[in-house]
């Protein structure tokens, strides 16, 4: 069980509103790093690629003038693709296109999630409590426990 525990720790989906974030401000070299500076698995599917692709489409995050193909490209040289296995559940009850990223964590036995949408958080307490070793955080959690990671290895 402490290696299931361990195997998990380190696994990762990032919702696409994480991967936008980091693109828009132009820090997503600072993510790369947070992920091969502590091994870090990060699952992707292609559910995420085509909300990635129609996300970044929209007028007010079309000003930023992400090179789309290149962020892609990006994404896939930083993580795993996963093949999601259907049918998915319903997870999250308020937006049923949030649904892939719960199984996507699910079936590649990630311990984590990283989303900043309102409707996964408003739902992490539920989902923590029936999915007992996977995690919901934000963004900030996120940057945090790998800042906190390095001050305790110095």
């Amino acid at each position: 069980m402490r290696q299931e525990r361990r195997m998990r720790i380190n696994r990762f989906v990032l919702d696409t509103n994480i991967w936008i974030s980091y693109f828009i401000t132009q820090n997503q070299q600072k993510l790369i790093d947070i992920i091969a500076n502590n091994d870090l698995i990060v699952f992707s599917c292609k559910e995420l690629f085509e909300e990635f692709t129609r996300v970044l489409d929209y007028p007010h995050l079309k000003k930023f003038e992400v090179n789309i193909a290149k962020a892609k490209e990006i994404i896939k040289g930083a993580s795993v693709l996963f093949e999601l296995h259907y049918p998915i559940k319903r997870y999250i009850p308020d937006d049923e296109d949030d649904d892939y990223l719960i199984a996507l964590a699910l079936q590649t036995s990630s311990g984590f999630i990283t989303s900043g949408d309102t409707h996964i958080l408003s739902e992490k307490s539920s989902l923590e409590r029936k999915y007992q070793k996977l995690r919901i955080i934000t963004k900030a959690e996120f940057e945090n426990m790998f800042i906190k990671n390095i001050k305790e290895n110095l």
